[in-house]
């Protein structure tokens, strides 16, 4: 069966009993956009009925990328839109809200799903590979949840998996936005296979073959990943990070004097101090809950983020005027109340199940 539902930005095509999508924007480092995001969506919902098509491989196109995240100049146009008066705030926030139905449809799809994460995989680029039942990286493999360092929080529903990532590797990830490889994306169980990149050719027609998923993807592993930050520092980032508050992580960094503990202190505090306390909030919260509550609470968030400065001015600083120079407001954490970053859970009336019904 070679069954072709393709369209530019998205490639769909069945191949034996494989589904198989690929992001295609490799100019754009595979950025998602709507409707990229709607043409997944709807191929996953066609072999979710298609007895034929047993598993789902994700892929993402060109050299550079499987997902760079989402395209994040259209989340500025938007929120400014917004901002103006011009839409209302359902309406800014359709693209999160489809992004994270995606990322939920996923993450519960009834058929397995494997995330081959070659390249940048970043923010909304996992939210499709990480929230895939088997996810693999390569020796090109480059990871992060960015978010506190445009003003923004890690959402797609990353808070689940990171806080499940041992020795408090995830808090780390998502409060500094630090870039990360495959060894330890391994080590901080983000992925679960490390396959060379030059055989996912091989790997694909393994899986159209069908048989045992793990069976055919362990058989693919090979190799070693480089060395990571995560090898030699693990243990420090548990010790620093064991704390249930962003003050006493923060003390606990200044108070270690190792290299490694002052340029994470460094990292964080040249993050969105608002990003990073409310980042901090949202993974305390998050402790223990279902990933569809985490991801509720995502949307939550990313409406009262949508409302405040911070977004805007760090995606203008990233990737309009691109000077990485973000002027946060407030510039430090002390200017951060207790009742602000309170007040981005604050609910808004627009749910994720509903937010359809707003914007029409």
């Amino acid at each position: 069966m070679n069954q072709d539902l393709s369209k530019d930005e998205v490639l769909t095509k069945v191949r034996g009993s494989l589904g198989l999508i690929t992001l295609n924007r490799p100019q754009a480092l595979n950025a998602l956009t709507l409707e990229m995001i709607r043409q997944v969506c709807g191929a996953l919902r066609q072999w979710e009925n298609t007895p034929a098509v047993k598993a789902v491989l994700f892929t993402g196109a060109g050299e550079r990328a499987f997902c760079a995240g989402g395209d994040v100049k259209a989340f500025h146009r938007a929120g400014m839109a917004y901002r103006r008066g011009d839409i209302s705030q359902p309406v800014s926030a359709m693209f999160f809200a489809e992004e994270y139905s995606l990322d939920r449809q996923i993450f519960h799809y009834p058929k397995p799903t494997i995330s081959f994460m070659d390249g940048i995989v970043m923010g909304g680029g996992y939210g499709i590979g990480g929230n895939c039942a088997h996810r693999i990286a390569t020796e090109k493999t480059v990871f992060a949840m960015p978010e506190t360092g445009i003003g923004f929080f890690p959402d797609v529903g990353a808070g689940f998996h990171l806080l499940r990532a041992p020795q408090n590797l995830g808090k780390y990830l998502a409060l500094t936005a630090a870039q990360v490889n495959a060894a330890d994306m391994m080590q901080a169980k983000l992925a679960e296979y490390f396959v060379p990149s030059d055989k996912q050719e091989e790997l694909i027609a393994a899986l159209a073959g069908g048989g045992d998923i793990k069976k055919i993807l362990s058989e693919f592993e090979g190799g070693k990943a480089e060395e990571g930050i995560f090898a030699k520092n693990a243990d420090r980032i548990e010790r620093n990070f064991n704390y249930p508050t962003l003050k006493k992580i923060l003390k606990s960094l200044a108070e270690d004097t190792s290299p490694f503990a002052l340029e994470t202190l460094s990292l964080i505090e040249s993050r969105s101090p608002t990003s990073v306390m409310v980042t901090a909030e949202h993974l305390r919260r998050s402790e223990g809950r279902s990933f569809d509550d985490v991801i509720a609470g995502d949307f939550i968030l990313t409406q009262r983020f949508l409302e405040r400065g911070d977004f805007y001015e760090g995606i203008r600083a990233a990737v309009i005027d691109k000077d990485r120079k973000p002027r946060w407001n407030p510039p430090g954490f002390d200017g951060v109340s207790g009742d602000e970053v309170m007040a981005h859970f604050a609910p808004t009336g627009h749910n994720l199940e509903d937010i359809r019904l707003f914007a029409r």
